[in-house]
């Protein structure tokens, strides 16, 4: 009697290509902030693909513009031709809308730079859309569907400072806390709202590739 043949092992998965969400504000993504940095990094010294694009809108970086822009960025650029083989890594306004699209989208790993979880009274931030409003007996409208995020995304990994200006501690821990982060929650001191390249956040974005 013939036995069945052994299938061939599955080959694993190609790298994922990063994509780089940056802070609003940025109308030169390659020349903000540590964006730039990191793309040359990966793509030059880790031959890994990463997409460093300006975004629409990048004043006022509303989710309405910024998640579906994203989402087509993954479609153009995910390896294997696989929109969800990507990672993202979100600084600031970029880690509220990574937060949001994970809401509706499976992806490989995020890295959240300086998130906050509230717009922290600020009528601008309130208009990108991003944050969860009060709506009386201590519901919000607009809330975080953390189940959802975590469901689509099973890597998180997130930074925040002790510093920074904008965004207390306060907020960040509750964004880990909602994601139910512990060991890949970094808070660093001194280091603001992450202006500056910081070795760490490569680290993180080659452990998720």
């Amino acid at each position: 009697m013939k036995s069945a043949s052994t299938p061939p092992p599955s080959s694993p998965p190609s790298p994922p290509t990063v994509i780089i969400c940056p802070g609003n504000g940025c109308g030169n993504i390659r020349r903000s902030n540590w964006y730039g940095l990191l793309h040359d990094k990966l793509v030059n010294d880790h031959n890994i693909e990463c997409v460093c694009e300006n975004f629409p809108d990048p004043l006022h970086a509303r989710r309405e513009k910024w998640v579906p822009h994203m989402r087509a960025v993954a479609e153009k650029h995910g390896a294997d031709s696989d929109p969800d083989n990507v990672v993202l890594i979100g600084h600031s306004s970029g880690a509220q809308a990574s937060l949001r699209y994970a809401e509706l989208y499976p992806v490989r790993g995020v890295v959240l730079v300086s998130a906050t979880y509230s717009d922290l009274g600020d009528s601008h931030e309130r208009a990108s859309g991003y944050y969860p409003q009060p709506a009386g007996g201590g519901n919000e409208s607009n809330p975080y569907l953390f189940d959802q995020m975590t469901k689509n995304c099973k890597r998180w990994i997130q930074f925040h400072s002790n510093d920074d200006p904008f965004i207390p501690l306060r907020e960040a821990e509750q964004i880990r806390d909602g994601l139910g982060l512990t060991e890949t929650y970094h808070m660093l001191p001194g280091r603001s709202h992450f202006f500056d390249f910081s070795p760490e956040l490569l680290d993180a974005v080659l452990s998720l590739c």
